[in-house]
Order: C-alpha cells, then structure tokens, then sequence
C-alpha cells in the first residue's frame, strides 16, 4: 500500500471519527441547553394556567351562601325573584371576569344566568348531564372542561352545591373563557398546548392542533367521549404524533397536514388538582441546523488537510522527476559539458539559497509583526499604570522627606501605601485579561465612598499638573455594593484621565464626581466640562480597539465594560446639556 493511500485513508477514519464524536457531543450540549430553556417555559406557562384557575376556583362556594341566590331557588316560579337574581349574577360576572355565571335548580334546570339577555342564554336548559352538576349535588366542589352546550366556546365550569337547611337546593356555576389563556402564548417560536387524560387538545397557540388527539383513538374510546358531549359532536382527528407522549423530554414526530414530518422535543407537566397536561412542543431545527454546521465545518477542515496533503504529494513527486532529470543530464553530459554541468548546480544553489532567504525575510515579517502588537500591549499597560507609578513616585518622596525629619510612622504609613500600590499595579496588569474572560478577582461587600476618595489621590498629580479642579459630592452614610475594589478603583482613575485629556484645550477646567442612590442601585457619575463627544461615537465607545486618541489601543473603556458587567452592573456615556460629557457607573445597592 503507498503512502499516499495510508495518509488518505487515516484522513477518513479521522474524519468519521471525529464527526461522530463532536456530532454526539453537540447534539447532548444542544439538546440540554433547548431542554433547560423550555421547562422554563413550560412552568411559566403551568404557573400561569394554574393561576387562571385558581382565580374562580372557590367563587362559586362564596356565591352559594348569598341569600339571595337561596331565595331564588326557594320560589322558583316567581318570575320577579327571578329578575332580581338574573341582574345580580350579571353584575357579579362582570366584576370577576367570567365568561358566565348561572343557577340551576335541583333538577339541572337553568333558572337563573348572567346572559340572560342574550339570544344565548342558558335560561331553561337543562344541565344535569354535566358532571360539575352531578358532583355539585353529590356535596362536592365541582370542575370539569367542555364546549358550551349553547355557545359552543371553550370554557372551564366550576360549581357548588346551594344548601338551606342541609338540603341541597341547586348548584351555582361560574364558567371560564380558555381563549383568554391562548392570547398570552401565541405568536412564540414554541408551541404551547394543554390536553386531556386521551391527549385531546383544547388550548393550543397553534389554532389548527385544537381538538385533535396527539395519537389516533380507538373508535370505542372516540365513542365514549363522543356520549360524554364534552367536545359536542365535533369530530376528534388525530395528528399522528409519533414517539413516548408520556415522557418528559422526548422527541415527537408530527406525521399529519402540511407539517408532516416535523419533531419537535416535548416537555410536558401535569396539573394539579384537574387531569390536563400541559405541554411545551419546540422544533427541533436549530438542533439539526447546528449539526448541520458541524458537519460543514468539519468537512470543510478535513478537506483543506486532504488538499495539503496532495500539494505535498505532488510538490514532492515534482522533486522526485526534477533530481530524476537531473541525474539523467549529467549523466548523458558529464563528459561532454561539464561546465554547463556546473553552472546548473550553480544555479540550483542560488535557488535554495533564495528560497532560504525568503523564509528568513518571511520569519522576520511575523517576528516585526509580533513585536508591532507587543508594542502596542506595552503602550496600553504603560498608560494604564501611569496614575500608580505617579502616586508611587509621590509617596516615595514624602517617605525620603519623612525619614529626614525623623517622622518614622508617616514614614511607615507612606511606604504601606506604596505596598499597596504595588500590589494594585500587579493587579491592574491583569485587566487586560477581563475581556475576553470574567476577572479572577473575587466581589466583596465594600464602601463605594473609600474607593472615589482613593481614585482622587492617584489622580491627585495629574490633576494638578493639568490644572483641573475636581469636587466631590458624596453622602456621609456609607454606600454599600458588591465589587472588586481595585478593578472598581481602576475604572474611575481611568474616566477621571479622560476627562482630563478631554479638556486639554478648555480654558476653564472642572471634573464633578457624584454618588447618589436610586430604587436599588448607586449611580457614580463623572462630570466635565470638555468638548463632549461625537454623536455617532457614543455608540461605539465601549467597543474594544475604537479610540479617538492618536495614540493607545481603544481597550480602557471596552475593559471597564466588561469588569462592569461582571459586578451586575452597568456603564454608559452621554453628553450634558451644557457643555462636556458624563459617564456614568450603576451598581446594586447591598444592605
């Protein structure tokens, strides 16, 4: 077998191999992060249905004991009574929201209904093969779903037993619009449904699914519900929906109308206290687009290896021929053309030897090119540590002048704080790191009021130099969030040089720096009064590499961004009514 082959072939085995390998490990990351954001769903949407039932749910009970609700089935015949209860239950159905409220007597007989006015009213229809009557008047809270007998609409019955004298006079039922429900869940990638103990659906946000049985029926059981007048005489068809329906995730496949063929991943959860089941179907197209690219990506790469695997093949089979040629002219012309014999080797040396001097001049370019961005990183860390080694510098002379004077604890004090110093800069150096990845430095409970004032005195000299003028307003009660204190200090040195650089050209030079609180969150604000900054940059001033400065790498307020974002907060920029900008930090606030 040649070489070529035995490279080729290893090129596929890997190939399926790592295919298969990453397909496997895509589909399970893919498939548990699609699981874990639709059970959230699906109990929002179970935690909202249960709260829609719960809403009528012991009205009917409340309702039962008013006496005017007794009276009217106490004479049932009397025709005025009646008309009082009939504008009474109206009134009561408009204040709770019901789709409607009625009564029944005894015998199932609607005797008294919010609707009476309408050409739908229940007045005089006998409900008493509904089974929230029959509960009702077996001394129990009744519940059950249906299409109205008249309406022919959704809804959900609740009823209670009308008691006098222990003896149970009829039932009030209040029923509840389901369409309602369908409203707050349309329109969602999702499909939301709700079904029976047969998987019959009656709430979907896919309108064309309701009443349709996820699985086919048998026809004893299509005959039963069919007697039961809970769906009227509409006929259930089946969707087909192949797979484990009683599982929760599974896979489902649609096998009717125009979806045919479509999965869907299924996460479903029972109701308490009523036997529906509510489901959450996703499609599972972003999976399969996912794998998709897998399998794109890893063709494409394994492609690009068989391709450089055959242009080093044949650069290598041209070798071959070349020598091969080589050594045929001189042999044919050793002892004819020695000198031509010569110059061709001549020749071949300079050749190599040009080839070697453009790999070297190529290994020069990357190296030029290397040490081009680590000039650039020494730029940014150089301007990033100014401000500390000012500090640094000042102290260190205060240290000289202390210990001249003999005043060793001030002497002690500034070479602490120069301590510090050092270990904020070997800190800061980190930073850099921060956006691409969260910062190691760990949050703790801290005084945003220390953290300003120590901001102050690093930019102590460059404020002075600059002529600028700073102020403080700050609370006297101690605003607690939680941070990192050097990162956090950091962040507002660096706003605080940028407003100073943003005033160089200003005559009147002012930074106000500002600490209120507001509905749970401290806001820090850095004020000038500089040229402000360009409408169409405010937009991309956190951007990392964007900067308007001739020199730095745009990488300081792109840092600051994400070291924000990780103490749960937020900064951003605008410019002031007046004059200058105001960039602003918001924290929440810890008690």
């Amino acid at each position: 077998m040649s070489h070529h082959r035995r490279i080729t072939l290893l090129l596929i085995f890997f190939y399926f191999l790592t295919l298969a390998l990453s397909a496997n490990w895509l589909w399970q990351f893919s498939y548990g992060r699609l699981v874990e954001a639709n059970q959230q769903q699906l109990e929002r949407f179970s935690g909202h249905l249960e709260n829609q039932l719960e809403r009528f749910a012991y009205i009917p009970q409340l309702l039962s004991r008013q006496g005017i609700l007794i009276d009217s089935l106490k004479v049932a015949n009397n025709s005025a009574q009646q008309n009082i209860t009939n504008h009474h239950l109206q009134s009561i159905n408009n204040i709770i929201g019901a789709s409607d409220t009625y009564l029944l007597d005894a015998n199932g007989k609607t005797i008294a209904a919010s609707n009476w006015s309408k050409s739908t009213s229940f007045i005089g229809h006998n409900f008493a093969f509904r089974p929230y009557f029959q509960q009702a008047m077996n001394d129990q809270r009744g519940h059950y779903f249906a299409l109205g007998l008249t309406s022919g609409q959704r809804g959900y019955y609740f009823s209670y037993p009308v008691k006098y004298a222990a003896e149970i006079l009829g039932v009030v039922v209040i029923k509840m619009d389901l369409s309602s429900i369908e409203k707050a869940w349309s329109g969602k990638e999702q499909h939301f449904i709700v079904t029976d103990k047969n998987h019959i659906i009656f709430i979907s946000s896919e309108t064309a699914w309701l009443f349709h049985s996820m699985a086919p029926l048998s026809e004893t059981l299509k005959n039963e519900i069919l007697n039961s007048r809970r769906y009227l005489s509409n006929e259930i068809k089946s969707l087909s929906f192949t797979g484990s329906l009683d599982k929760s995730p599974a896979l489902l496949r649609l096998n009717a109308d125009a979806q045919a063929g479509k999965r869907y991943l299924s996460l479903s959860q029972t109701l308490k206290n009523v036997d529906w089941q509510v489901r959450v179907l996703t499609p599972t197209t972003s999976l399969l687009i996912n794998i998709t690219m897998l399998i794109v990506f890893v063709s494409l790469f394994y492609l690009l290896l068989y391709l450089v695997h055959i242009l080093i093949g044949q650069k290598q089979s041209r070798y071959k021929e070349q020598v091969l040629l080589q050594a045929k002219a001189k042999q044919q012309l050793e002892f004819q053309v020695m000198h031509r014999t010569s110059a061709l080797h001549a020749e071949i040396d300079e050749r190599r030897k040009a080839e070697r001097a453009l790999r070297d001049t190529q290994k020069e370019l990357i190296q030029s090119a290397k040490l081009a961005v680590l000039g650039q990183l020494s730029a940014s860390i150089s301007h990033e540590l100014n401000n500390p080694l000012a500090a640094i510098r000042s102290y260190a002379e205060n240290a000289v002048t202390f210990l001249d004077l003999g005043k060793k604890d001030k002497v002690s004090n500034n070479l602490t704080r120069i301590t510090y110093l050092t270990d904020r800069m070997a800190k800061i150096s980190s930073q850099l790191k921060a956006f691409a990845r969260k910062s190691d430095g760990e949050l703790s409970m801290i005084s945003l009021q220390p953290v300003l004032l120590a901001s102050y005195e690093l930019v102590k000299p460059q404020l002075k130099a600059s002529q600028v003028l700073l102020e403080m307003d700050l609370p006297d009660k101690p605003v607690q969030v939680k941070a990192e204190p050097i990162q956090l200090e950091q962040i507002v040195v660096n706003l605080l040089s940028n407003a100073i650089q943003a005033m160089e050209e200003c005559q009147e030079k002012h930074i106000t720096i500002t600490l209120t609180v507001d509905d749970q969150q401290a806001r820090v604000e850095v004020l000038d009064i500089g040229t402000g900054i360009k409408q169409s940059d405010l937009t991309l001033l956190f951007e990392p590499f964007f900067t308007t400065k001739e020199s730095g790498l745009g990488l300081g307020l792109s840092i600051s961004q994400q070291i924000i974002k990780n103490m749960h907060g937020e900064i951003w920029a605008e410019n002031r009514r007046d004059q200058g900008a105001k960039f602003c930090i918001s924290l929440p606030l810890q008690h």
